[in-house]
């Protein structure tokens, strides 16, 4: 331990003799330890890091897929069988998002609404943060309206008073009852993020009960496997269940036979779509790595002429090859951990503008933040890479000529010849890696510029969206929703600056979204 302490102080001493060669050496493993830690910060969050629920490994999500590779939401019926006759999970529930608007404090808002089955958060395992959850009876249609709020909306609208449980919100024209508010920093990227949630799971903005029965998907499905049972053994079950629905309910839309079961681990289902975009990531940061490893192995090579009789001079006092080897490669590791902690900096800036700028292409609900993992791998990495860059030009070294070098004859000696060769193999090396990212970096811009030209086949230009939903229970009919969206749209294309306005109740073409959406407008 004291020759490692020694070695380090040392070690410190040359890096600061030389501050121009230190600060190069840093710098370029900053960029390159800094870039490998925002891509693996971002890989940790999202495929390494569990989900905050309770023994996630053993959550699945249920689908549907049509003959074209689609995914199918669950219908009403397909899900209440499921729940009556498995015997594969311990929990099943369903969930949906939709938009309600809330009176009776303040003004008048619209909110994101989770409509679950009542055993959802305890298929999850969440445990309200104050109150309780929902009970079976109030999951159905003559159950009392009751709701579970937000935290945020907790502190928003109610102050954060724990005396809120029995209280009573309006969301459209009903009156629901507070029985619970879910914990803070819990999310359900699954589902979206929801300001209220309600066992109401059978009721859906603009579609009243009985259009929802007749097999309209609108629903997810989350289950927790029983102990002991398979993903496999469980989707064998569902198969055959699927059989039974089809058989019972052949006039249903979801009984065709083929649409196929589909069932997933909860965390894989949201982030499969991500994989090959974070390897590929990984494998680009990596050569850049490689790359400016070369660079401050050529650089520890050109040092290493103005060392050796620093090296020969500790040989001839008697320091072995290995102290010789030991104390250089202490002096590299100790190199690469400073650039590895301005790295870390340099990751940290570059891990929140990712998490920002694409908020919108990666999963919600996975906070992007850095752990115990990410300082453990990063300390890993500034290790390794200081043994990678410095293993040649230590072992390079530490075999002067002691007499050659101390009588200053070196100079043409095969050492030397053998130093010229390593170099020209890492200026190759690098070459050979700077233009495989170079290539990379051309098609990829070459692929974004050709889908930037493609025609969406509308003009997008003075365009903007927005959602409106109906309550069902006052606009139940179906003449007085047409009505109303009349009104609206005469309303909205009379207004000033408004060129022409329209109303859909299909995906919005600029935005997507689920197979269900709620009437836009869109005005130009």
């Amino acid at each position: 331990m004291s020759s490692l302490i020694q070695n380090i102080r040392y070690g410190a001493r040359m890096l600061f003799k030389n501050p121009g060669f230190s600060i190069a050496a840093i710098l370029t493993l900053a960029l390159g330890i800094g870039g490998n830690t925002a891509i693996f910060t971002i890989t940790s969050a999202l495929m390494l890091r569990p989900l905050p629920y309770q023994n996630p490994q053993e959550l699945v999500t249920l689908d549907g897929q049509d003959k074209t590779g689609h995914s199918r939401c669950c219908t009403l019926g397909w899900t209440d069988l499921i729940r009556e006759r498995n015997n594969s999970f311990s929990g099943f529930a369903v969930s949906t998002i939709d938009n309600l608007s809330m009176t009776g404090h303040g003004e008048p808002l619209q909110v994101a609404a989770g409509r679950v089955s009542p055993g959802f958060f305890e298929t999850l395992g969440v445990k309200p943060e104050v109150g309780r959850s929902f009970l079976p009876e109030e999951g159905t249609p003559a159950g009392k309206p009751v709701v579970m709020i937000s935290d945020e909306l907790w502190h928003k609208t109610f102050g954060g008073d724990r005396n809120v449980v029995g209280q009573s919100i309006t969301l459209d024209s009903t009156l629901y009852t507070v029985v619970g508010v879910t914990p803070a920093g819990v999310q359900f990227p699954f589902l979206g993020p929801a300001d209220v949630w309600t066992p109401r799971y059978f009721e859906y903005s603009l579609f009243t009960p009985e259009r929802l029965r007749m097999g309209v998907g609108y629903l997810g499905a989350e289950a927790r496997l029983k102990p002991g049972v398979s993903r496999e053994k469980a989707l064998a079950e569902l198969q055959v269940l699927r059989q039974q629905y089809a058989k019972e309910n052949p006039a249903m839309p979801d009984a065709d036979p083929e649409i196929a079961v589909v069932l997933t681990n909860l965390q894989d289902s949201l982030v499969s779509n991500f994989r090959k975009m974070l390897l590929f990531l990984s494998g680009a940061v990596g050569l850049v790595l490689l790359i400016a490893c070369a660079n401050v192995a050529s650089l520890l090579l050109s040092r290493a002429l103005a060392r050796k009789k620093e090296v020969a001079v500790r040989a001839a006092l008697g320091a072995q090859r290995s102290t010789l080897i030991f104390q250089l490669l202490t002096e590299n590791v100790l190199l690469s951990l400073l650039g590895g902690t301005l790295g870390l900096g340099l990751s940290w800036a570059a891990t929140k503008y990712l998490a920002t700028s694409a908020q919108g292409n990666l999963p919600q609900g996975f906070p992007i933040t850095m752990d115990a993992r990410v300082l453990l791998f990063t300390l890993a990495l500034s290790v390794l890479t200081g043994l990678l860059f410095g293993i040649f030009p230590a072992l390079q070294l530490s075999r002067t000529n002691v007499n050659e070098t101390l009588r200053d004859e070196g100079r043409g000696s095969t050492g030397g010849h053998r130093r010229v060769q390593i170099r020209g193999l890492l200026v190759v090396g690098q070459v050979a890696l700077s233009l495989m990212l170079l290539i990379g970096a051309t098609l990829l811009v070459r692929s974004f510029s050709r889908l930037m030209q493609v025609d969406p086949g509308f003009d997008p230009r003075n365009v903007i969206t927005m959602n409106v939903s109906l309550p069902t229970v006052k606009y139940a009919d179906a003449q007085k929703q047409i009505a109303f969206f009349d009104d609206v749209l005469r309303r909205v294309s009379t207004l000033p600056g408004v060129r022409s306005a329209a109303i859909s109740a299909a995906q919005c073409p600029t935005t997507g979204g689920r197979l269900l959406q709620s009437p836009r407008k869109f005005m130009d």
